[in-house]
């Protein structure tokens, strides 16, 4: 049995995280979610994406769900930018924690990515995680050999790619070491390590979006399935996490819906959101 028995708030916003959530495990948007979140628009619910994939990628998913007025939450916070292409916030990692998060990565031979003014780089398109990425998230990248690790404008994300969720945490937890509290470093699959401005979260984008909207975090549904996600969760009126959600998104819910090829999104819309409209 899924959800919590309690009263619950009007929600005006729903933010939803997109892999592992919105997306079922094909990548695809479920054809329940598409139609709960349109129904959700037209009960005057504001709707938006919440996830850490580039906005180009984000807007071709925002484009088919219908969202056209919110503005999107890309790179785990660390842009809102609106459809039309204006953005609202947009926080970049320091260029000298970038540079020496790319020395250790050279150094150690482990793969990274960078992120700068919504183009993807890398070193090889020859690499295998290059070509896994690719295959799996559709995101073609430009290659630019080691000029990879000597960027000209500094990165809105890196990422790195290991072995597993246990080689993940340990290069998280490093990373955190050596570069404190100038560095956000997160997770959202198991074999990607994802650093950010530490001024960029999800969370902290959220309650930045809610504001610009005019709306209480007590009237967002947040919804997610990762280590990424859990802070917006928790902060959310209705935090919804994925069956399949890690334990942390578990831990900060209110509510545990269906999994994401069970269209847990539409079913939580329907119950605690549409259902307050009937």
């Amino acid at each position: 049995m899924f959800g919590i028995a309690r009263p619950f708030p009007r929600i005006e916003l729903i933010a939803s995280d997109m892999d592992g959530t919105m997306l079922d495990s094909g990548t695809r948007i479920p054809e329940k979610n598409r139609l709960a979140v349109a129904d959700a628009i037209r009960s005057g619910v504001a709707v938006t994406i919440s996830t850490g994939r580039m906005y180009k990628s984000a807007l071709a998913f925002a484009e088919r769900l219908g969202i056209r007025e919110v503005p999107l939450i890309c790179y785990n916070g660390s842009i809102i930018r609106r459809t039309n292409g204006e953005t609202l916030s947009h926080v970049r990692l320091d260029m000298d924690v970038a540079r020496g998060l790319l020395d250790i990565f050279r150094e150690r031979g482990i793969y990274v990515q960078s992120y700068i003014d919504d183009e993807l780089y890398v070193r090889d398109f020859d690499d295998q995680k290059y070509i896994y990425y690719y295959s799996n998230f559709g995101t073609a990248g430009k290659s630019i050999g080691d000029g990879l690790y000597a960027p000209e404008t500094p990165p809105t994300k890196l990422l790195a790619m290991t072995s597993g969720l246990d080689a993940s945490r340990d290069l998280m937890r490093e990373l955190s070491e050596i570069f404190g509290d100038r560095l956000y470093v997160t997770t959202s699959n198991a074999d990607f390590v994802e650093m950010m401005n530490p001024e960029a979260s999800k969370g902290k984008c959220l309650r930045k979006l809610a504001d610009i909207l005019g709306v209480s975090m007590e009237n967002v549904m947040a919804l997610g399935d990762g280590d990424n996600d859990a802070e917006m969760i928790k902060m959310a009126g209705i935090g919804v996490a994925m069956a399949n959600a890690r334990n942390s998104a578990k831990l900060a819910a209110d509510v545990i819906a269906p999994s994401n090829d069970e269209c847990g999104v539409a079913w939580a819309i329907e119950k605690y959101v549409l259902a307050d409209r009937v």
